[in-house]
């Protein structure tokens, strides 16, 4: 072969590739059955609240905590609804951590929390069997709501998807989240799929709540990557990021006395997960 019919040949490849990659691909999460998939989770949430007088800084005060969950997920079973996995919590570390928590995480680690949970196509996950409601798992799958297109989407393309988050530090409130992901590329021969994710949140009521007071307000920014191993069916790596700010009016003061200043609250939650298959 000439140099000529060489580099026709090496073009030929390169305009292959990229017509292989301009082809929608639909991304799902559909494990193979009898797959173990090992999970680290790592999360923070850092609180900082400020309060300001005179338009300046009074009072600053912060708090952080972390916390590690190392679990097993084992795919036993396809349904209509999605994939049926049991799970388990081989171990779990926080950050700060009183002599009390210490001992009940460590009589936690020693008995490996099992769980049932099915995961759809889309992303979505829920706990379908547990037998504690304030299982760590829950931390995982019990708030994880659906992410991916349902139709297939081409390198470039954007969808659109709404879900409800925990506000944490807020009990009983959710925040609405409107979230854009982007297909921004594939790997090698198309097998891993790289996801960005950009949106919004704003504070809502659940049912039963007591509404916010008057001088309370919420919003929030999200970002992060997904990373999805087409060929294991399963989320690999994920890092998302969610700072969200909140102003709490203050008190009624007493009669007589000064009024307090309002208080902005800020709350960063950093979260990344990875995942791989036991071989």
């Amino acid at each position: 072969m000439g140099v000529k019919e060489t580099a026709l040949t090496l073009l030929a490849v390169v305009c292959f590739s990229h017509a292989a990659l301009a082809q929608p691909v639909l991304l799902q999460i559909r494990p193979h059955i009898g797959d173990t998939l090992r999970m680290h989770l790592s999360q923070s949430v850092e609180f900082t609240g400020i309060t300001r007088r005179g338009g300046r800084d009074s009072a600053t005060s912060s708090m952080t905590t972390s916390i590690e969950v190392f679990t097993r997920a084992i795919a036993h079973q396809w349904t209509s609804g999605g994939t049926l996995m049991q799970s388990i919590t081989d171990s779990v570390a926080m950050i700060p951590a009183s002599p009390g928590s210490l001992a009940d995480l460590k009589r936690r680690t020693m008995q490996a929390k099992r769980a049932w949970v099915r995961v759809s196509t889309d992303g979505a996950m829920e706990i379908v069997d547990d037998s504690d409601p304030h299982s760590e798992l829950r931390q995982i799958f019990g708030e994880m709501p659906a992410m991916l297109a349902r139709e297939p989407v081409a390198v470039g393309e954007k969808w659109t998807r709404e879900m409800q988050i925990p506000l944490s530090g807020d009990p009983g409130t959710m925040g609405q989240v409107r979230a854009t992901f982007r297909l921004d590329s594939l790997g090698t021969n198309g097998d891993v799929a790289f996801i960005s994710m950009h949106g919004t949140m704003s504070r809502i009521n659940s049912p039963g709540a007591p509404p916010a007071g008057a001088g309370y307000a919420t919003s929030g920014m999200l970002s992060g990557t997904i990373q999805i191993d087409r060929r294991l069916g399963w989320i690999t790596d994920s890092k998302s990021s969610i700072i969200v700010r909140s102003t709490i009016a203050a008190a009624p003061a007493r009669k007589g006395a000064p009024q307090g200043a309002p208080m902005q609250v800020r709350t960063k939650i950093t979260q990344w997960i990875r995942a791989m298959r036991t071989r």
